[in-house]
């Protein structure tokens, strides 16, 4: 254990001697192309620029980095991903060792048909589709802004704006080796048809992050922990729906006291017949947040699953 572990450092060490910068090239296209194998890193710096893309950018979790512009997608083929993040094909290592890559302070756009960042690994044997952070972006006018596929666990999001596409956040049906515990900090779903589309049952934690006006909030297939802000106007069906998958944890949600839930233009007062609707026993939710119009007609909960701590109403000082 000891000499792997030596072994890793050793190789660490090595790539964070050569760094080469693919700036000679024209295109984002092209930079990414040029990048070395692993283990020697690459960072794309596209130094502040804005590039229209028209076709899928290929990124390597394992050895490559991309920073710093605006990529534009309009001109992306429907059903096309402006980025894959996959390790798959030939000369890459069946490891978990991995370098600190990410992408940064980017600002993708695309159009309505496409999707935004795809994360998927096909090849069971290059596992390191996760091995990416993605933070200080932007992501808007997708199908699908952010999609979670095979082998997509234990990554991070921070200070990431996902807003007016089809569906904010998407992760696929029946996923092999996905899901486990992908934390969300300062993240903002807004603005989206469906906030969340969780198909694939993944383990999400939310720190500090709002969901706001989305049409609707969220599916739910796996346990969440909630810490933030939900917002929205006083919805006709339930936000929010939790699931159960054959195999998985069932859907719950799970919202930090003195998370902020409110129904704009309610009044305070109820402003649907349910707030979540569920489809199993085993679901749950925990809903000890401050709430604004939000307790429903009839109850908290549709369906057969637990509720624990009641949504009050809103308090009115004299």
């Amino acid at each position: 254990m000891t000499g792997h572990l030596l072994k890793v450092l050793a190789i660490a060490g090595m790539s964070a001697l050569a760094l080469p910068t693919a700036a000679h090239a024209n295109d984002p296209a092209a930079m990414l192309a040029a990048c070395p194998s692993w283990p020697t890193l690459c960072r794309v710096d596209l130094k502040g620029k804005v590039y229209k893309i028209r076709e899928t950018l290929h990124l390597n979790p394992l050895t490559t980095t991309l920073t710093n512009g605006t990529l534009d997608a309009s001109g992306l083929p429907d059903g096309k991903p402006a980025i894959i993040i996959s390790s798959d094909g030939k000369g890459q290592p069946e490891s978990y060792d991995t370098a600190a890559n990410s992408i940064d302070h980017l600002i993708l756009t695309g159009q309505p048909k496409a999707d935004g960042i795809v994360f998927d690994n096909e090849d069971d044997d290059n596992i390191r589709a996760a091995a990416i952070t993605l933070e200080n972006i932007s992501i808007s006018n997708f199908r699908r802004g952010l999609t979670f596929g095979n082998h997509s666990y234990g990554f991070g999001l921070s200070h990431a704006q996902i807003h007016n596409n089809g569906t904010g956040i998407y992760t696929i049906p029946n996923p092999v080796d996905a899901g486990e515990r992908i934390a969300l900090i300062d993240v903002g779903v807004f603005n989206n048809t469906l906030g969340v589309d969780d198909q694939g049952g993944m383990e999400l934690d939310w720190f500090s992050s709002h969901l706001d006006y989305n049409a609707t909030t969220a599916f739910i297939s796996g346990p969440w922990t909630f810490d933030g802000h939900i917002e929205i106007a006083p919805p006709h069906t339930p936000p929010i729906q939790l699931h159960a998958l054959v195999g998985k944890p069932a859907g719950s949600l799970y919202i930090t006291t003195g998370s902020i839930i409110l129904v704009s233009q309610s009044g305070g007062k109820a402003s649907s017949d349910y707030w979540v609707q569920s489809d199993s026993s085993y679901s749950a939710i925990q809903f000890p947040a401050q709430t604004y119009g939000v307790r429903g007609k009839i109850g908290i909960m549709n369906g057969p699953a637990a509720v624990y701590g009641a949504a009050l109403p809103a308090f009115n000082p004299h």
